[in-house]
């Protein structure tokens, strides 16, 4: 099981990502914990799943982030967010397939699912609980029929329209431009490309990036929303 995510997270199309990925699988008394590293910014997020007869329960979601990296580029910073819990969301869901469930319930802290209050249109339920363990926000994601295939469409709208955002943010944000430019970006540290000198010309000579092409299924998706 573990190497199968590990492949799926491999499988990724670095194309459509901002950030590079690394999953770390471990087996612990709460459940599998699934530990997503994202390369450049050092973020960590950790997930713990327990499948249950009918469903699979995920009771951690919890997001480690660098506290410099807001103060270096905001834009860059909020990108780095979403992206990993969508990508997160997205290994959930395979995980889900792949154990043969048709429900993901999301039990969670406050503080975990507040992680996920951007992406409350990807879910079917939300509720709060009082448990033993104190409140909690119960989270349900359904994937009848052909649900997996509606989910997996929104995420990647919702990646479209991240990237709509960085392309508008660069224009005027000069290590987001950086960035974006540099063609090791997803094998680069942050820190590292932090020190490192602005490649080729001047903005004049170089122009604005363009960023990640919207193909003609995208367009249509777009405008279906």
């Amino acid at each position: 099981m573990f190497s199968t995510l590990k492949n799926y997270v491999t499988s990724w199309q670095q194309e459509e990502l901002t950030f590079s990925y690394q999953l770390i699988c471990s087996v612990t008394p709460a459940g599998l914990r699934l530990t997503l590293h994202q390369r450049q910014t050092e973020f960590s997020l950790t997930i713990i799943v327990q499948p249950s007869p009918d469903s699979l329960r995920v009771s951690g979601f919890n997001l480690i982030q660098e506290p410099w990296f807001k103060k270096l580029c905001q834009p860059l910073h909020n990108a780095a967010l979403t992206e990993i819990a969508l990508q997160a969301l997205n290994l959930i869901v395979f995980c889900a397939e792949c154990l043969g469930k048709e429900d993901i319930n999301f039990m969670l802290s406050l503080k975990d699912a507040a992680h996920l209050t951007a992406f409350q249109a990807l879910f079917t339920s939300i509720s709060s609980h009082i448990t033993l363990q104190g409140k909690r926000q119960l989270l349900t994601l359904s994937l009848w029929s052909s649900y997996p295939q509606g989910f997996f469409e929104k995420v990647k709208i919702m990646k479209m329209q991240l990237h709509q955002k960085l392309w508008a943010s660069q224009k005027s944000d000069a290590f987001l431009r950086q960035y974006l430019q540099d063609s090791e970006r997803l094998t680069t540290p942050l820190l590292r490309l932090l020190l490192t000198p602005e490649k080729g010309g001047t903005q004049g000579e170089r122009g604005n990036v363009i960023l990640f092409p919207i193909t003609s299924s995208q367009r249509t998706a777009t405008k279906s929303i």
